[in-house]
């Protein structure tokens, strides 16, 4: 089965998938519209200093040339010297001294070109000739301004900073509201009853959880209710079923009949459904868990279980003793129904109880050798009243009230129950039980 998104991923990915091309858009528009031609009018103006210092050098006399190299160094960071070697030009990767070729390019006579370089300690050299000198500026990278690339990686980094963080909160304002009612729905589903939601925030989410505490009322209600109405049924029909076999029990002293027979059977079966359903409403209650000893349920449970089937239960049980925190009454009706089940269907073959631990989860095991049951009935043969073979009587196939009674514990407990064809034929009803202490 795929595995769905979970809403808290969605939204974030939407909010942030849209942030982030909002801010994209906008570091584009703002390097194209305001960096990039702000670098070109930086070159542009250094190039213009540039041509004209080295027109005001070509110019002095040689005597004043030291001095204007000292104003250009003190008060533009630009260094000037003649040079004789011509000056071994390099490709630079800054966008800026691109820029500043073109720059130069453009302000000087057609047959001069600027060549521009960088030497050991990072400064850049810009050589070119003015007046028949070969002249030679030199300055630090300090000087220019920033570069319009990494001004545009710092705005998309700080964007993309943003936006997660954005979207991160606009999620989780969104889904933690839902997290808290799925919560509350789970512990619904386990039979507890959850505290009332907030009923604040947003409008919608506000009258979800409104209704939401309504309805929750209003299953609680009904799940005493019906409790309080099954236990009367209970009382009220079996007090005429004890007159009955009271009845059946001083008629049959006078003599037996097939009749007679047939009818305590009816009676007897009667009585063991009232209880099942009983047994099966009152699963809905949450039983508090408290320190047991696993094992020592198991072995009761078999030697019990034996009394009916001598010789042919085993109970199979790591090392070391299992003792965790469960809650041990609906430990005995679950694995007590379970043997129920595999005596009444696998028993010729022999039963075999397995308990195990792995990691933080204890495994329980019914295994018998009975027909099992076909894949396909594996989900339906835990439903109310449900069985395999409708044809056959209660009292040789049950009630159908078994399984269901089974999962309806386990669930409650946050346990679950899962059937696993086993090999060489038969049917394994494993218990699992998350530890909780």
């Amino acid at each position: 089965m795929k595995r769905r998104a979970s809403l808290f991923r969605r939204t974030a990915l939407t909010v942030a998938a849209g942030l982030l091309v909002f801010q994209m858009a906008s570091g584009l528009a703002m390097f194209l519209n305001l960096v990039f031609p702000l670098a070109h009018r930086s070159a542009d103006d250094l190039a213009a200093l540039l041509v004209l210092s080295a027109r005001i050098w070509a110019e002095l006399p040689p005597e004043r040339r030291p001095a204007f190299a000292a104003e250009l160094r003190d008060g533009h960071g630009l260094k000037v010297q003649e040079s004789r070697v011509p000056l071994i030009e390099k490709t630079l990767p800054y966008p800026y001294i691109r820029f500043l070729r073109s720059a130069l390019v453009n302000r000087l006579p057609p047959d001069q070109s600027p060549h521009l370089s960088e030497d050991a300690q990072e400064n850049f050299q810009v050589e070119f000739t003015q007046g028949g000198r070969l002249l030679r500026f030199e300055f630090s990278k300090t000087r220019i301004p920033p570069r319009p690339s990494r001004a545009l990686a710092w705005t998309i980094v700080t964007g993309i900073l943003a936006t997660l963080g954005l979207a991160w909160l606009l999620a989780r304002r969104v889904t933690a509201p839902v997290a808290r009612l799925a919560e509350a729905a789970r512990r619904i589903g386990r039979g507890d009853q959850p505290p009332q939601l907030p009923e604040t925030g947003e409008a919608e989410l506000a009258d979800l959880a409104r209704i939401f505490n309504e309805t929750s009322r209003q299953l609680q209600a009904r799940r005493e209710n019906q409790t309080t109405l099954l236990a009367g049924v209970s009382h009220d029909l079996r007090s005429p079923l004890a007159r009955m076999k009271m009845a059946l029990g001083m008629l049959a002293e006078n003599g037996s009949s097939p009749l007679l027979l047939r009818m305590e059977r009816d009676v007897a079966e009667m009585d063991a459904l009232i209880g099942a359903q009983l047994e099966l409403a009152r699963a809905q209650e949450r039983e508090k868990p408290e320190i047991t000893d696993v094992d020592a349920i198991l072995g009761e449970l078999v030697e019990a279980a034996e009394a009916q089937a001598p010789g042919r239960l085993r109970l199979r049980a790591d090392s070391p003793a299992c003792r965790a925190e469960v809650a041990p009454l609906a430990l005995r009706r679950c694995v007590g129904n379970l043997l129920d089940n595999a005596m009444r269907c696998g028993c010729a073959g022999g039963i075999k109880v397995v308990r195990r631990r792995m990691r933080s989860t204890i495994f329980i095991g019914v295994r018998d050798r009975g027909p099992g049951i076909p894949p396909h009935l594996a989900e339906a043969v835990f439903h109310p009243f449900y069985r395999i073979e409708s044809s056959r009587s209660r009292a040789t196939g049950g009630s159908g009230l078994g399984l269901a009674i089974t999962r309806q514990l386990a669930e409650t407990q946050g346990w679950r129950v899962a059937l696993k064809a086993r090999r060489g034929g038969g049917l394994c009803v494993w218990l699992l039980i998350p530890r909780e202490g």
